[in-house]
């Protein structure tokens, strides 16, 4: 009897899998330039805060290899006092901080990771004609806001391709979508993110990375050393990158380590090599422009006191202007769901990092003494744990799928849906409407902490029944 040949194996894709492939292209193509047409067309305040003169930072890097900022900053007392930030304390604005060791030097004083991530973006507008400098080679803050809100919706965009591709590692390409035009539109994504180039911009990028890298992880049958190899630097590389846009996403590095310290601790160890590479290179870079470990901050000890934790995390969560459940209430829905249809949820160990993440950040900012994030709108804080909301709605939204109680699915769907809807209402507003970001106004006339437990006049709607003026005081719309 003549044995039957043997069949290897194609290399070649199926035609199945081409075709999910493109449908996929497809879908990211559109969700990429859907987000970036609205993010550039909002007609919202730029909200060129913390981040200003990043940007300015990026070009003097660029042009001359340096961070220095002492030449950029005017010397004539009255242009320095107008500049945007200015505090007659330290005579500069309060992103500039002088050199520490008294060289006189001047420095950008938040993480630089967003200004180094932003370089070739402010080299293209550069050599276009739009600098972050004028003509004397000091800060142009209109130019500021200009650069930062077009790199910003690039980026936001960016960010919703990969919050795609989180969904796509556990959900049908329909799905997946919905989820990623849910938070492109109504999250903080829209009101906070694309509206300039805040921290935590660039850090969510990254930690969106990380988490579909984790993902993928879980996808591996059998891990090798080559996989474990990979997938450890690649995360770790996320994780630096979050970090060094913006410190508090440590927390996040944490968590995940605690889940690799569990469940793949080879893994693990090379998530320590990488991360702890980068890390390296950053001291050293540092020691070289600075003479310091660690670049020059405006972070200062003594920001967490630990008093009034409840107080504060009530407000951080039912602030009429911080609340997170305020300004994201599907979050209400997602939690229910991941109780409802645990049976049948995907990935639940990835539940341990997400929550992990999630319960320490708020804890900290429960005990951090600007707990109402200073200007900005809504929860801004959150978003360095929004990745982690994602993923957990992501999880929800298959376990619902996979569940056989139509009741449950349409209760839980038709839930989602409402509460998504006041979502993209309430962030739409935030980046469309100037008199929402005009409300940050009212702490002059009675103080930050005061203005965001104000439910008579709630930031969402500053513009439709009452307007603030420059004092803080408030015009009642009728």
């Amino acid at each position: 009897m003549t044995p039957s040949p043997v069949r290897l194996r194609s290399p070649k894709l199926s035609p199945t899998r081409l075709g999910r492939l493109a449908v996929d292209a497809v879908v990211i193509y559109a969700l990429f330039w859907a987000s970036h047409a609205v993010y550039r067309g909002s007609t919202g305040v730029p909200q060129v805060c913390d981040s200003a003169y990043s940007m300015a930072v990026a070009e003097t890097l660029a042009k001359t290899g340096s961070p220095d900022m002492t030449a950029t900053v005017p010397t004539d007392a009255a242009a320095r006092g107008s500049l945007p930030g200015y505090q007659a304390a330290g005579d500069l604005p309060y992103h500039v901080v002088p050199h520490p060791a008294g060289s006189g030097r001047l420095y950008y004083g938040y993480p630089y990771g967003s200004v180094l991530l932003s370089v070739p973006w402010v080299k293209h507008y550069s050599a276009r004609g739009l600098s972050a400098l004028d003509a004397d080679g000091h800060l142009s803050y209109s130019n500021e806001c200009e650069i930062q809100t077009r790199v910003a919706a690039r980026v936001g965009a960016l960010l919703v391709v990969l919050l795609y591709l989180v969904g796509r590692a556990v959900l049908p390409t329909w799905a997946a979508a919905l989820v990623a035009v849910g938070f492109a539109f109504g999250s903080p994504v829209w009101s906070t993110l694309a509206r300039s180039l805040w921290s935590h911009t660039w850090a969510a990028v990254w930690l969106s990375a990380a988490i579909g890298l984790l993902l993928a992880g879980r996808r591996v049958a059998r891990p090798t050393w080559r996989s474990d190899l990979i997938l450890g630097v690649g995360v770790g590389t996320c994780l630096f990158w979050a970090a060094f846009c913006r410190q508090h996403l440590a927390i996040s590095g944490l968590a995940v380590g605690a889940y690799m310290l569990v469940w793949n601790r080879r893994q693990l160890a090379f998530l320590i090599l990488g991360g702890g590479s980068w890390v390296a290179v950053m001291v050293a870079a540092s020691l070289v422009y600075f003479g310091t470990p660690t670049p020059p901050s405006v972070y200062t000890a003594g920001m967490i006191d630990g008093r009034d934790v409840a107080e504060r995390f009530f407000w951080l969560m039912l602030s009429p202007s911080r609340g997170l459940l305020v300004y994201c209430p599907f979050l209400v829905v997602v939690a229910g769901m991941l109780v409802a249809f645990r049976g049948t949820l995907p990935d639940r160990p990835l539940l341990a990092p997400a929550l992990l993440a999630v319960g320490v950040h708020t804890a900290v900012f429960s005990c951090y003494v600007g707990w109402y994030a200073g200007w900005s709108y809504g929860p801004r804080y959150f978003c360095d744990v929004l990745p982690w909301f994602v993923l957990l709605t992501v999880l929800a939204v298959r376990g619902m799928l996979a569940d056989d109680g139509r009741g449950r699915r349409a209760l839980a769907l038709a839930a989602l849906a409402a509460t998504t809807v006041w979502c993209v209402w309430v962030h739409g507003r935030g980046a469309n409407v100037p008199a929402t970001w005009m409300w940050n106004d009212r702490v002059n006339l009675v103080g930050d902490e005061p203005a965001m437990k104000e439910w008579r006049y709630p930031q969402f709607l500053a513009g439709i029944t009452f307007e603030v003026r420059p004092d803080g005081s408030v015009v009642e719309l009728r």
